[in-house]
Formats: C-alpha cells, sequence, structure tokens
C-alpha cells in the first residue's frame, strides 16, 4: 500500500492510475426535461405528462402520456375532457417547435398551464432508448398494463435451465448426472461425414428432452425458440433410432401477471398450438411459470431409477 503521507507537490491519487479503465463514450448524448401540466392556476399541483429529449444538434423527440384513466380519480371523468385539451396543446406545441427547428429550452406553449421543467443531461444507447427509459422512471400515471411491459425481464434458456437444474439437483439427488447434459454437441451425418449442432440439455438413458423458454416479449422469438427445439430432439432421435413418445420438451412460461393480459393470452396461444402439435407427435410437453414443478416434470419423464 502506498504511504499515505507523500511530499508536499505529489499526486495522492498517481497510483490510482494504474487501475484507471477507458469509459466507452455513449452513442447518445443530450439534454431533457419533464412536460408539467397545471391544470388549476390558483392551485399548486402540478402533473408530470412526458418527456422531451434534445440531441446535441438542437433537435428533440418527446413522448406524452396518451392514457389519462388515472385522472378521473382526482378530477372525476367530466374534468378529465380538460386534461386531454391540456395534453394535446402539449403536442401540438411541441410539433411546431419541431418543425421549425425551436430548441428545446425555447419551446413556446398556448397556455401557461403546460410548460417544461429543468434541462439535465443524459446519455443512452439512442434518444428513443433515452426517451422511453426516462418515460417510464418519471411519469407517474401510466398505466399499469403499459409499466408491466417495461417492468418485464426475459429469461433466456440459459437462464431458464439454471434454474430448473438447480430444482433437478434437489429433487433427483445424485441421479441429477443422468438426467442433464451438455447443451450443445456435434453430430456426425454418416452419410456426408458433417458434423451438425444441436442443442438440448437433458439425456437420461434411452431418452431426450429440452427445457427452454418463453419468458420473452415477442411472440416470433418464442415461435422460433420452439421449432429449433423440436428439430433438434426429433433430428437426435432418428440418429439414434429413439421414438418420438421419448422425447420431451418442458418450457417456462411467463407469469400471468408479468404482462399485459393481452400479450399474455398472445404466449398461450402460442404455447397451445405448439404443445398440441408436439404432442400429437408423441412429444412429452410441460409447461409452469415457475422452476420447481418444471423441475418435477422432468424428474418423473426421466424415470432415473434412485
Amino acid at each position: 500500500m502506498n504511504s499515505m503521507f507523500l511530499s508536499a507537490g505529489s499526486d495522492p491519487y498517481a497510483h490510482l492510475l494504474q487501475h484507471a479503465a477507458a469509459v466507452p463514450t455513449a452513442a447518445f448524448e443530450g439534454t431533457w426535461a419533464t412536460i408539467e401540466l397545471q391544470p388549476d392556476p390558483f392551485a399548486r399541483q402540478q402533473f408530470t405528462v412526458g418527456v422531451a429529449v434534445a440531441s446535441m444538434d438542437g433537435s428533440f423527440s418527446f413522448r406524452l402520456l396518451d392514457d389519462l384513466a388515472k385522472f378521473e380519480c382526482l378530477y372525476g371523468r367530466d374534468d378529465v375532457a380538460e386534461i386531454r385539451a391540456l395534453v394535446d396543446a402539449a403536442e401540438h406545441g411541441l410539433l411546431r417547435a419541431q418543425k421549425s427547428k425551436v430548441a428545446l429550452k425555447d419551446v413556446p406553449f398556448e397556455t401557461g398551464a403546460v410548460f417544461l421543467g429543468d434541462l439535465w443531461t443524459t446519455s443512452g444507447a439512442s434518444i428513443d432508448a433515452v426517451i422511453n427509459r426516462l418515460y417510464f422512471d418519471v411519469v407517474p400515471f401510466i398505466p399499469r398494463d403499459e409499466r408491466k411491459t417495461r417492468d418485464f425481464v426475459s429469461l433466456d434458456n440459459a437462464a431458464v435451465r439454471r434454474l430448473v437444474n438447480d430444482e433437478l439437483k434437489r429433487i433427483a439427488g445424485l441421479a441429477y448426472e443422468r438426467i442433464a447434459t451438455e447443451p450443445e454437441r456435434a453430430v456426425k451425418d454418416q452419410n456426408t461425414g458433417e458434423a451438425h449442432w444441436l442443442e438440448f440439455n437433458l439425456e437420461p438413458e434411452g431418452k431426450a428432452g429440452n427445457v427452454i423458454s418463453a419468458v420473452y416479449k415477442t411472440p416470433n422469438t418464442i415461435e422460433l425458440n420452439f421449432l429449433r427445439a423440436s428439430r433438434d430432439l426429433s433430428t437426435y432421435a432418428k440418429l439414434k433410432k429413439l421414438s418420438d413418445q421419448q422425447l420431451g420438451l418442458f418450457i417456462m412460461m411467463p407469469a400471468k401477471d408479468s404482462m399485459p393480459a393481452i400479450d399474455f393470452d398472445r404466449v398461450e396461444n402460442i404455447l397451445g398450438e405448439q404443445s398440441w402439435s408436439l404432442e400429437q407427435q408423441g412429444f412429452r410437453v410441460a409447461a409452469h411459470d415457475s422452476a420447481v414443478p418444471l423441475a418435477q416434470e422432468v424428474w418423473e419423464w426421466a424415470g432415473v431409477p434412485v
């Protein structure tokens, strides 16, 4: 450790330079401000209904609250029309300023009930990414389902397998080693000699199975995950002379309250259609929203003697 008592004129932090690392510059840098409403000029209540973000070249973008249902709790259904008029005035003022290339700090509004908050510096991957992050962070009256979309955390196959494997180890004990396997393996085509990569992580004796994730925001990702998993298992079954009845697919699905109802219904429909198709082929298919029952399904399917 360097001495704390350094000679006069020495840099007391010089010994830290060897640990310094270059910090990459953000792809976007700029300033931002909240968009505020004060519906009653004689009351001090003001509400943040949006955010605006400006880039270094002076151009800016914004996002405003669209669903005003929560204002009904404060003002009643009849008075929400006035709130809507103010939000529309904010949008028109910002659009005019954009078209006229007015700087964000100088944006004029037709009414004193609409104004911008203080300007702050910000940075991020892009102006759209910054707007979305700030919008969900600072606008309090966002509808619950819309906030769910922002708070939703995707889990890829590797993350789901770790969760299920932890539970499977607890259930199966030493038999775990006879069920789980490395997820990727190269299989050689006997006719051409070419190696093909297949991905699945369960291989008890005489069987093959896969744990995959459906905890994604986009239905296309879920469908592709299903197709790849079933294709790799079917390919391996043909090479090893396994029947479809010896194949298993175990899916982690999102919790019902983790996303808007319309998105959850879409995921359920995909799971239902894909599962039905595989079950008709003879696959054992199971789907749960937590690792414990999913690991139990794997254990029962594997049928490994203790």
